[in-house]
């Protein structure tokens, strides 16, 4: 299926040649990449060429990309980077980039020159919402959205971390409707994540309501399971549910 993408938060401790080689031995073909945090973290000071090689031996593509985050005491200077990292990832191929920032204020201060950076670029910049980081609740995305004012910037529907704080899809969708350019799922029990269909996740919804409004982006899959030796297997499962369901 040509609209999923597995996520490196599934397994934070493989390198990225044991991270693409395993995934597409399980049907994966799209992998989201992080510049920091995880073993597969992309280093976008590298040539993309040197990333391209590793991809095309594993037959795998990046999708989307985390750009490093925008710094409150240094709005210039992290910006600067912001935008190398998205002239790497076009380079790439790469559809999204995930726009970042360490504060409400920063998000707003950072994303006109982010966005006035790279308007020669075709990468989509998204804001993302998850737990413990500046844009948790529906306020705060609010406050950001309504504080960067700007329709360049468009969002990523986050589900599993609106559950965590107890919002549901749908009412993450009210909120940011067509500027949604990319939605990360997970099936969760309160905010554990299990194996999907497991959990109070209304997925089967979710894909419904997407394809009725026309989505076309990606869906990436997340696992953080408490059983993480057996995340492997359900990332297989994952793929049979997702062709169940979002055909």
């Amino acid at each position: 299926m040509d609209n999923i993408v597995v996520s490196p938060c599934c397994n934070p401790i493989f390198d990225l040649e044991t991270a693409l080689s395993t995934y597409k031995k399980i049907g994966y073909n799209q992998f989201e990449a992080f510049t920091s945090w995880t073993s597969s973290q992309f280093h976008y000071t590298q040539r993309p060429e040197y990333y391209q090689k590793i991809l095309d031996r594993h037959g795998m593509k990046v999708t989307s990309l985390h750009l490093p985050p925008i710094d409150e005491a240094d709005i210039d200077g992290s910006v600067a980077e912001a935008i190398k990292a998205a002239e790497f990832a076009e380079a790439l191929g790469v559809e999204v980039v995930l726009y970042k920032a360490k504060s409400k204020k920063a998000y707003i201060d950072g994303a006109k020159k982010y966005l006035d950076g790279t308007a020669h670029l075709s990468v989509i910049p998204v804001l993302q919402n998850h737990v413990a980081t500046p844009i948790e609740t529906l306020a705060d995305f609010k406050e950001v959205i309504d504080g960067i004012h700007d329709s360049r910037m468009k969002t990523l529907l986050e589900v599993g971390q609106f559950h965590s704080v107890g919002v549901s899809w749908k009412e993450g969708y009210d909120l940011l409707g067509d500027s949604i350019a990319l939605i990360h799922i997970k099936d969760q029990i309160g905010r554990q994540s299990v194996a999907f269909g497991k959990g109070e996740v209304d997925l089967p919804g979710l894909f419904k309501h997407m394809k009725e409004v026309g989505y076309t982006g990606k869906y990436v899959i997340e696992f953080e399971v408490k059983d993480a030796e057996n995340t492997l297997q359900y990332l297989a499962d994952a793929l049979e549910y997702m062709k169940k369901y979002n055909s």
